[in-house]
């Protein structure tokens, strides 16, 4: 039991209204006093307890106690201490000076319950299952929020004193009271009440029952006196008593007598005390063995998840710093990125401009073979038509007229047809420039670059509020400013590449507009374009299930050359291995930097190197449970050292703390928690679900 009392006293130091020693040391006294006193009284009273410590009702069953005392802590309910049906003993309940809204139901299970007392609480009723206690004596229930009596009261035989004084909305009083027989002293203020009338309800508890006997019309039963019920026991006491039934023997012998029994009822009763003793000493061990086996299991894997956390926060913090230090770069490397953009912006611009004529060989071809059998068609309708025309002439020279008509119909046709032909050219021209520019914006590395740079921060994001998280479920102790420190350096950081994004995208319209002022422009100057975008955009760039694989991010991020991410896009989507880059390929794509060289190959060879160490651990733990060969297919390790990774192999780690279902989208500013999908987040929501802090605006972030 001392190992059972032990856990208890841990579990409730985080039960405590303010962390002050005085009300740990205290405490964690009453319940050492409770272990070890052999009295019946459970004082936890004064403790500052915002809900009861797991345990404590059973711990007043073993021990046997009688009454408990709550009073004077911050408890809204019971329901935190245990099973109510292990307080059957208990006699004395006091949970006064608290904030106690309503009763559990289950305090039916309180049967020997004598004494009640609820004062100074919040309670708007009292539950139906009250009617149970019926060896209930004392009822005190005076200042609350009481707005009626339940009739259950009536059921109360035992019920000697009710108080119900300093209940300002109690005006009626139910009268199914005066089914409550030996209710002896009724304490209430008089003044305010309507149902009995307040002449009645000031006068004194006899007056009372009998009014409410009266309405009830029921004959009023005065209550037992303290008197006869001492005499009465004192008869039953007389009746029994053995001594007057053996006036033959002498007064030796009938000593004698008396002392065996004694020491036949003593030994019966020490044997029933060490058969009750070993029981709950074998009970004892048994739960202190589960006791010992559950918290040995609770804190292995709390040991692997502060670990995991551990490692999570370290990876954040270097990140940070990373992208901290990426903001002061050099000037060579701004006037790098700056000619690349130039460059870039050239190219773009010089694709609009050519005159591009070899649109598809095959396209053009086709185009004129359904031309020419077009032609032939109509030849042949001509043909056919001037045949039956002379051969019917003269069954048809009545029929001209309508015939002319209905040729002048026709011809008109054709050319409504055709007005509409060129109108539909007209809007097919508009939604040829649309996806041109939508395109422009696909193909386009640095975008591209911004995109991957914001999905790496958002996933930070999320790991940070599932970290805290976990410390919050495990009752971790950490340090909430840190946290909070890195949150608002990595909105910042999102803030600035939502910035640069907006940027890009005027910039690639603005071309857009310049491609569009040209004056030489062919039929189909937007489709010439669309192919010529397509045909120069690097492999595979287009496909939305390909994405920068995030580890390959943060080896370039600790480098210090996320910067160079545009530079890299034609290796990483020219689905050769990354290891075929060399520093010449590198300042023939545009790095120019040779210090920018060395650390894109370095981040490139931590990169193979962690993906070649998984590669190896495969075979190893697939070698026990299969006789296949675990040696991997030729090309896998290529594929895995691309740099780049499927969507479905990519997922955040946080999920909506309010449907627990879809993932997090939402970035709450200013606290920075990303912890709501779009559903739940835009449905109303004022303060952050996790810290309860005012949201001043929200990001929503797509993860690529």
């Amino acid at each position: 039991m001392g190992c059972a009392v032990s856990g208890v006293q841990k579990a409730t130091m985080s039960l405590l209204s303010k962390n002050t020693s005085d009300a740990r040391a205290k405490l964690e006294r009453k319940l050492y006093i409770a272990k070890e006193s052999p009295e019946s009284d459970f004082d936890l009273s004064d403790c500052e307890l915002r809900q009861l410590p797991s345990g404590i009702f059973s711990i007043c069953k073993v021990y046997r106690k009688d009454n408990l005392y709550l009073q004077s802590n911050h408890l809204h309910s019971l329901d935190h201490g245990g099973v109510l049906s292990d307080l059957h003993l208990i006699k004395i309940l006091d949970v006064s000076c608290n904030k106690f809204t309503l009763l559990s139901n289950d305090i039916r299970y309180l049967v020997n319950l004598t004494e009640l007392y609820i004062q100074n609480n919040f309670l708007k009723i009292l539950p139906e299952n009250i009617k149970y206690l019926k060896c209930l004596q004392i009822l005190d229930v005076s200042n609350n929020k009481l707005t009626n009596l339940t009739p259950a009261l009536g059921s109360l035989k035992a019920l000697n004193t009710l108080n119900i004084t300093q209940n300002e909305h109690l005006k009626v009083i139910c009268p199914e009271l005066c089914l409550a027989h030996n209710l002896e002293l009724l304490l209430l203020d008089g003044e305010q009440f309507v149902f009995p009338p307040p002449d009645v309800a000031c006068k004194n508890t006899e007056a009372i029952m009998k009014f409410l006997c009266h309405s009830l019309q029921v004959e009023y039963i005065s209550p037992l006196s303290q008197e006869s019920k001492v005499s009465s026991n004192r008869d039953v006491n007389r009746f029994h008593n053995p001594f007057l039934k053996q006036n033959t023997v002498t007064w030796e012998e009938q000593e004698a007598i008396t002392i065996e029994q004694e020491k036949r009822i003593h030994k019966a009763n020490q044997e029933q005390r060490d058969k009750f003793l070993s029981k709950i000493m074998q009970e004892q061990l048994n739960l202190d063995t589960e006791i010992a086996k559950v918290h040995e299991g609770k804190e292995i894997d709390r040991q692997r998840l502060i670990k995991a956390i551990q490692d999570e926060e370290r990876e954040i913090d270097v990140t940070v710093k990373n992208f901290i230090q990426f903001d002061g770069l050099k000037p060579e490397i701004i006037q790098q990125q700056l000619a690349y953009e130039k460059s870039e912006h050239d190219r773009l611009l010089e694709l609009t401009k050519k005159n591009y004529d070899n649109i598809k060989k095959s396209d053009v071809l086709k185009a004129m073979e359904n031309l020419i059998n077009d032609k032939c068609s109509v030849q042949r309708f001509l043909k056919n038509y001037k045949d039956s025309l002379n051969n019917i002439r003269d069954n048809i020279l009545l029929q001209e007229s309508e015939s002319t008509s209905k040729l002048s119909d026709i011809l008109n046709a054709k050319d409504n047809s055709r007005v509409e032909l060129v109108q539909q050219l007209l809007e097919d021209e508009d939604v040829q420039k649309a996806l041109v520019t939508s395109l422009l914006e696909k193909v386009d590395s640095k975008t591209w670059s911004i995109n991957e740079e914001i999905s790496l921060i958002s996933s930070h994001l999320a790991k940070i509020s599932v970290i805290e998280q976990e410390k919050r479920k495990l009752q971790i102790a950490y340090n909430h400013n840190e946290l909070l420190t890195q949150r608002m350096q990595l909105i910042t950081l999102l803030d600035d590449l939502l910035d640069q994004k907006n940027k890009r995208r005027k910039q690639l319209i603005e071309t857009i507009k310049e491609v569009e002022t040209e004056k030489d422009r062919s039929a189909d100057f937007w489709l010439k374009n669309y192919q010529k975008l397509i045909d120069s955009a690097p492999k595979n760039l287009l496909s939305v299930t390909k994405h920068l694989d995030p580890q390959f991010a943060n080896y370039l991020l600790q480098g210090g050359v996320i910067h160079c991410l545009p530079f890299l896009v034609k290796f990483l989507f020219s689905g050769d291995s990354l290891t075929n880059i060399t520093s010449e390929k590198l300042k023939a794509n545009g790095v120019i930097l040779s210090a920018d060289r060395d650390k894109i190959l370095k981040a490139i060879k931590l990169y193979i190197d962690s993906k070649q160490s998984i590669c190896d651990q495969q075979p190893l733990s697939n070698k026990a449970s299969s006789f296949e060969p675990s040696a991997p297919a030729a090309g896998i390790e290529d594929q895995a050292c691309s740099g780049v990774i499927s969507a479905d192999q990519s997922g955040l780690e946080g999920e909506c703390v309010i449907c627990m279902d879809a993932t997090s989208e939402l970035v709450f500013v200013p606290c920075g928690h990303m912890c709501c999908c779009q559903n739940c987040g835009i449905a109303g929501i004022d303060s952050c679900p996790m810290c309860r802090t005012m949201v001043e605006r929200k990001i929503k972030v797509l993860i690529s």
